[in-house]
């Protein structure tokens, strides 16, 4: 086969490729470092709140560390398991949005808080952590 043939077909087959990688729409992708997770921070008289978004974390692989003058958030959210039917299989990924893998925050404290009476809990997907101030 001559050599201008083959190049023909193989700029025709790059073209195809190009264009399929084209209609793959990926928002990005999880860093090496890893993600921060979303924060909302209330100061109050005797405590401070602070509610992070963690969608889909399991509660065990959750850690909170409370300093006198900071708090850090760390952990890891695992991707689901696409679910398995019948009916087909996934032909296209349409995008990816939802970060996995090890996450952190840290969050400086404009107070020194109580850490012998810090309490957490987590509720639809969002982990509330209070931090009472420590007394004057």
């Amino acid at each position: 086969m001559p050599r201008k043939v083959r190049l023909t077909r193989m700029i025709g087959r790059m073209g195809e490729v190009a264009h399929d990688l084209s209609n793959l729409h990926f928002s990005g992708f999880c860093s090496i470092q890893g993600w921060e997770p979303d924060i909302t921070a209330y100061r109050y008289d005797d405590r401070i709140e602070i509610w992070v978004d963690l969608a889909g974390v399991e509660k065990s692989e959750i850690h909170v560390d409370v300093l006198p003058d900071r708090v850090r958030i760390s952990g890891e959210r695992k991707p689901p398991l696409p679910t398995r039917d019948t009916s087909g299989q996934c032909r296209q990924v349409l995008t990816m949005e939802i970060e996995c893998g090890h996450f952190g925050r840290e969050i400086q404290l404009p107070v020194e808080v109580d850490r012998d009476r810090v309490s957490a809990k987590q509720e639809n997907g969002l982990l509330w952590i209070i931090l009472p101030l420590a007394a004057k």
